[in-house]
């Protein structure tokens, strides 16, 4: 069923539609927070003020972009209101042992720490840069968002966004190879 649809029912009352909404996009949203603010901790409660802004503001939905651009619109208001709230010094990057515990493959193990690695390393990489940096690679790259959805959720117009992601990118890269040769 499309989101159109699930919100309008969930308007209407409709329980399951408006948890329909909820299950699809908490997944995105949390990883979302936790790359903005590397703290496991934080981004639970990031997701849980978006889901609740979003419950609270989806009357106010009109459709005129989708509704994963709209409610990455509200998440990235919260972030950034997180970021005033708490300096970059609380931050801390959660790596989430409990899944590693529960596989018994060992070579399934072995891949999950190795991803685990690296993503830990592009996320210390990340933390480095700006806001806005972090940002546009992770809707683009992370949550799959367009250009133009990225530009609609962060305010720009889409050649900002085109121009931002070019300097994020090579910003990340410069961030990688230093930590590497480190």
């Amino acid at each position: 069923m499309k989101d159109e649809e699930l919100v309008k029912r969930a308007l209407q009352g409709d329980d399951d539609a408006f948890r329909m909404l909820h299950d699809q996009y908490i997944g995105q949203i949390f990883r979302y927070a936790y790359v903005q603010t590397g703290d496991y901790h934080r981004a639970e409660e990031i997701s849980q003020d978006v889901m609740y802004k979003m419950a609270v503001n989806l009357h106010q939905f009109k459709g005129k972009s989708s509704f994963k651009t709209w409610l990455f619109t509200i998440g990235r208001r919260v972030v950034i209101d997180y970021h005033r709230k708490y300096s970059k010094d609380h931050q801390n990057v959660y790596v989430n042992e409990e899944l590693l515990k529960q596989e018994q493959d060992p070579v399934l193990v072995e891949h999950k720490i190795l991803q685990n690695s690296v993503q830990e390393e592009i996320l210390s990489a990340m933390e480095k840069m700006s806001l806005d940096d972090k940002t546009v690679l992770q809707l683009r790259f992370f949550e799959g968002l367009s250009i133009k959805e990225t530009a609609k959720v962060m305010s720009k117009t889409v050649l900002a966004v085109k121009s931002l992601q070019t300097r994020a990118k090579k910003k990340l890269i410069t961030q990688l190879r230093k930590e590497v040769n480190e």
